[in-house]
């Protein structure tokens, strides 16, 4: 015997989670606890999710990387976002890279520093993520992520 013991299987069960935020932008009715709780960060960090003319949107449908305007990212409110690193999880450590990892829900994310090579699932294409750039995740999106760079970036759930 080598010491090894498999995982055991074991069934995955669902749950609904439900909201009673109001705002038809950020309403839930049923979803992932980090989408649930994304509003309550959102407002710690000094967003405002009531005001109406600014705050954060989907802007795509499908995988998408986009350079942010100066003006894109005022009228998103993305300073207040809550901020995600790699520098304090080793699964995400540079050079690791995480095969096949499906998005649980959407994220809009907003690069502020690193650099990550994404390849989708669907196209096989090695893409680059850079300082600067949105990047669209929609839900059920399944990619290989490679951490080029240690990142650091603003996120929005939905």
């Amino acid at each position: 015997s080598n010491g090894f013991t498999p995982p055991t299987s074991r069934p995955l069960s669902c749950h609904q989670y439900s909201s009673s935020t109001t705002t038809a932008q950020y309403a839930v009715e049923e979803g992932h606890p980090a989408v649930i709780g994304w509003p309550e960060k959102y407002s710690e960090g000094g967003g405002s999710i009531d005001d109406g003319t600014t705050g954060p949107e989907i802007l795509s449908t499908e995988f998408q990387i986009q350079n942010a305007s100066s003006s894109h990212l005022q009228q998103l409110d993305v300073e207040n976002w809550p901020t995600w690193t790699t520098s304090d999880k080793p699964k995400w450590g540079v050079g690791n890279q995480v095969v096949d990892k499906e998005m649980p829900y959407g994220e809009l994310s907003y690069v502020l520093s690193g650099k990550l090579e994404i390849i989708p699932q669907s196209t096989g294409v090695p893409e680059i993520v850079n300082v600067g750039d949105f990047v669209t995740f929609p839900k059920g999106f399944v990619a290989s992520w490679k951490v080029l760079e240690e990142l650091t970036w603003h996120y929005y759930l939905y």
